[in-house]
């Protein structure tokens, strides 16, 4: 069974911003100029907020810590 898309040309990879169809091994998208993983990433907006991180349900309880090993 193969899940490659349907739209995918063998031996390209379309971009996760514009879904141009690039080289594989490409770094930069030639359509839109976004840069692949690896590559220096772009400075957020000014003023834009941080991505946040896991929400944390009020009240859940903490992770229970490592045991400490006996004091011989």
């Amino acid at each position: 069974m193969c899940f490659r898309p349907a739209t995918a040309a063998p031996g390209k990879v379309p971009c996760p911003m514009c879904g141009h169809e690039n080289p594989i091994g490409s770094t930069k998208c030639e359509e839109c100029g976004f840069e692949a993983a690896g590559g220096p990433s772009a400075p957020a907006a000014p003023g834009a907020p941080k991505a946040p991180g896991a929400p944390k349900a009020p009240g859940a309880p903490k992770a229970p810590g490592a045991p400490k090993a006996p004091v011989a």
